[in-house]
């Protein structure tokens, strides 16, 4: 899935294409909707290995940003600094540094930016961040920062609408075409049903995920439409099992609990509609990155609600034409007035991010 979700405590690095290419190393927290915005920013020419950054302490985490905000003490980070125990398989990147330096060091989120501050002045390549960081922007060579961040203008901030995700127009066109005929979906229309979960300050509880499901399967009725249904890593268990049942006749259901695949992209190629829940900005933005419509729905509030950057980012996609928001009671009226809408242009911010880091790192 690409919704965000926690990732195991060691995770192996990975990487996409083969070593003798230029490549980038990303520093990841695990969490899927940042790596996704760390790899879709990166250009084509530049394979992506990616690390995953792990604090065993708070103070670990302090020690590496109170290092990260002070250049000179950059070289701890091959010494007494800790470095083998915050970056998972850490021998296999020092062996990979060893044999051929990045040409970029790229993160997203406050987690991974003390790391790739530190590694990327140790090795002097350029440190690109996703997000606003949590030693701050300035330190970075290049900084991907949202609107709703509201980051001063410079030559070196590159401000977005929503987050960047790997979702162009040719990898959506294969991911559908593979996606369709892997579950034999035949023709359309279709109508894709994103549920997300549980954050600290957001829930989508078994009652409303049922909600939704009721709204979209009557809209799917009347439009002849066929439903495409995935929840997230983040759904819980109760509701996911809600999920089950009020989406078994589906055309397609995955439980991200149990279900390995990865259908994002393809449900988002062949869908006319999509039906998101707005617990998670960027699977909003991947879903504003498609050719579908996009109806995002409010979930629960837990505690004092979502923080102010999440509804803002939330209102400036809508006030752009790129989503429509709604709730469970009104989503059949305003996904029909959707639908006979003509659909909006997709997202396309990561495109400008990648130019953005090619001109940073050269041919």
């Amino acid at each position: 899935m690409t919704h965000p979700a926690a990732a195991p405590a060691v995770a192996p690095a990975t990487r996409s294409e083969a070593p003798d290419r230029r490549w980038a190393l990303v520093l990841s927290d695990g969490k899927p909707g940042h790596e996704n915005q760390s790899l879709g920013i990166l250009p084509e020419a530049l394979a992506p290995w990616r690390f995953v950054v792990r604090y065993p302490s708070r103070g670990a985490f302090l020690r590496a940003c109170g290092a990260a905000r002070v250049p000179c003490l950059s070289r701890l980070l091959i010494g007494p600094f800790p470095w083998r125990g915050i970056v998972a398989d850490a021998d296999a990147l020092a062996a990979r540094l060893a044999a051929d330096p990045p040409a970029v060091v790229v993160s997203a989120g406050s987690g991974p930016a003390p790391m790739n501050l530190l590694v990327a002045r140790h090795l002097d390549v350029p440190a690109v961040t996703c997000m606003s960081p949590s030693v701050g922007r300035a330190p970075f060579d290049l900084c991907c920062v949202p609107r709703h961040d509201r980051a001063r203008p410079g030559p070196r901030v590159v401000t977005t609408l929503g987050a960047p995700n790997r979702l162009d127009p040719e990898a959506l066109a294969a991911a559908g075409a593979a996606f369709g005929a892997r579950h034999g979906l035949g023709e359309g229309p279709f109508i894709a049903v994103l549920l997300g979960g549980d954050t600290p300050r957001l829930t989508l509880p078994p009652e409303r995920a049922r909600a939704i499901l009721g709204a979209c399967r009557n809209v799917a009725e009347r439009r002849g439409a066929k439903l495409l249904v995935t929840t997230s890593r983040r759904t819980s268990p109760e509701t996911e099992a809600a999920v089950a049942a009020g989406a078994a006749d589906a055309a397609y259901l995955c439980l991200a609990g149990r279900d390995p695949e990865s259908p994002v992209a393809g449900m988002l190629a062949l869908a006319d509609l999509a039906v998101v829940t707005e617990d998670s900005v960027s699977m909003v933005s991947e879903s504003a990155s498609s050719p579908a419509r996009v109806l995002t729905v409010a979930v629960r509030r837990k505690g004092l609600g979502p923080p102010r950057r999440h509804g803002e980012a939330l209102r400036v996609l809508a006030e752009a034409g790129y989503v429509v928001r709604t709730d469970a009671a009104h989503l059949e009226q305003d996904a029909g007035r959707l639908l006979d809408a003509p659909p909006p242009p997709a997202l396309d911010e990561s495109r400008r991010c990648r130019e953005a880091v090619a001109g940073l790192v050269g041919p």
